[in-house]
């Protein structure tokens, strides 16, 4: 399926806009970056009002090839503040008819002149996505049909598509292939073609948040799970998938350069935190360990936790609950035992010492679930006596009728 990108224009980043006054072109200082400049690009206008010279300014910057949207002009109008739209150089000289006419004839006319200096949003942007630790690029190559052959009626053309759907939340995590970091961000985007046949779009992995059943952690699932809940669905965020339950993120770099400011920020700030902190959300790492330990204790723990408790009191029956009235029990023990849930370093599970937990039970702990056999025989009345091991049960009526009580027998409880 062909994708129609969008036209990436060049965005206004952080910027300085200010009044340069009035003046003619002959005494006007002009106006540029000095070598120490924190800016880029500089622009001026002129105009017969300060708002004339304003517009200008503006179209000067779009001319450089910056898109002035509604959102940037905003912006820039907020921090240069007032601006005049009526006043004339003339009247703002307090010229005389006189006066106008002198320097009408003169050639040597005065205009307000508004200049800007200014980063470009996705290079700045781009600064920062490249400092952050991690990261690796990549590109997309999906084989897969292109649409109906020209030559073959009813067969299908196929090719590389190497830009991700947008409306595709998953990805083969196969498809991702190593790619070289791009020189700048300008470079990258004036380099892109509409066509998603073409190579150039760029991608990544949210670091610290890739995994399969053989890889990563409970740390790195929690990371994806927690990143795709609050920014699975912006429209440059995937899913990778692979064999053996391979995850991964993917972020796309043209989305995140063009993104709202909020939304950069956002999601940078938590790739940044990671540097530092590698979680994400505490809660969301929590209540996956909590999920992954009822995944095991169903999976073995009970199990293993009934045999350790049986081989530990070898020849003594026991009548266990369901899994859910042991569970309780076991998890009362554990914390008793100081044993914990443990994540596993070789993908996202858990584990526990169920031997350590066993070692800290008493069979006074067991009783509500120690089946009783109740050996009974005659002598002066009925005389019964209690047993836990129907095979000693078994023994001991054995020996009471071989010392004469022929009607010794045993019931369980």
């Amino acid at each position: 399926m062909t994708i129609a990108a969008k036209q990436v224009a060049l965005k206004v980043g952080s910027f300085q806009v200010e009044n340069l006054g009035v003046d003619s072109a002959s005494y006007f200082p002009g106006y540029g970056l000095g070598p120490s400049s924190k800016f880029a690009y500089c622009a001026y206008g002129i105009g017969d009002t300060e708002e004339e010279a304003f517009q200008d300014c503006l179209e000067m910057v779009a001319q450089q090839g910056f898109d002035i949207d509604g959102e940037t002009e905003e912006r820039i109008r907020a921090e240069y503040g007032a601006i005049d739209d009526s006043t004339t150089v003339a009247e703002y000289l307090d010229w005389d008819k006189e006066t106008i006419e002198e320097v009408a004839s003169s050639g040597e006319e005065s205009y307000f002149h508004v200049g800007i200096k200014w980063n470009c949003r996705q290079e700045e942007r781009f600064g920062r996505v490249k400092k952050l630790t991690g990261i690796e690029f990549l590109r997309y190559e999906d084989y897969c049909p292109q649409g109906p052959s020209r030559r073959y009626s009813g067969l299908q053309d196929w090719g590389y598509t190497r830009r991700i759907d947008p409306d595709c939340k998953t990805v083969s995590y196969g498809d991702l292939k190593p790619a070289d970091c791009p020189e700048s961000a300008t470079a990258y985007l004036e380099a892109l073609s509409d066509d998603s046949t073409e190579e150039g779009e760029l991608y990544f992995y949210l670091p610290y948040a890739s995994g399969s059943d053989y890889s990563g952690s409970t740390v790195e699932k929690a990371n994806h799970r927690a990143f795709q809940e609050s920014y699975g669905q912006e429209p440059f965020v995937w899913e990778a998938t692979g064999g053996f339950d391979t995850y991964a993120t993917v972020i796309g770099l043209t989305g995140l350069l063009e993104c709202p400011d909020d939304t950069f920020d956002l999601i940078l700030g938590v790739i940044e935190g990671l540097d530092r902190y590698p979680l994400i959300d505490d809660e969301a790492l929590s209540n996956l360990e909590s999920e992954l330990a009822d995944e095991a204790w169903e999976s073995w723990v009970a199990s293993d936790f009934r045999r350790a408790l049986e081989k530990k009191f070898d020849g003594i029956d026991f009548d266990w609950p369901n899994d859910a009235d042991l569970r309780s029990f076991f998890e009362r023990k554990r914390e008793e035992a100081n044993e914990y849930w443990e994540s596993e370093s070789c993908g996202p599970s858990v584990f526990v010492r169920v031997e350590k937990v066993a070692e800290g039970i008493a069979l006074a702990d067991l009783d509500d679930w120690t089946v009783k056999y109740i050996v009974s025989w005659g002598d002066v009345g009925q005389e019964t006596e209690e047993y836990t091991s129907e095979t000693e049960a078994i023994e001991r009526v054995e020996s009471l009728r071989a010392a004469g009580f022929i009607g010794a027998s045993y019931m369980e409880a």
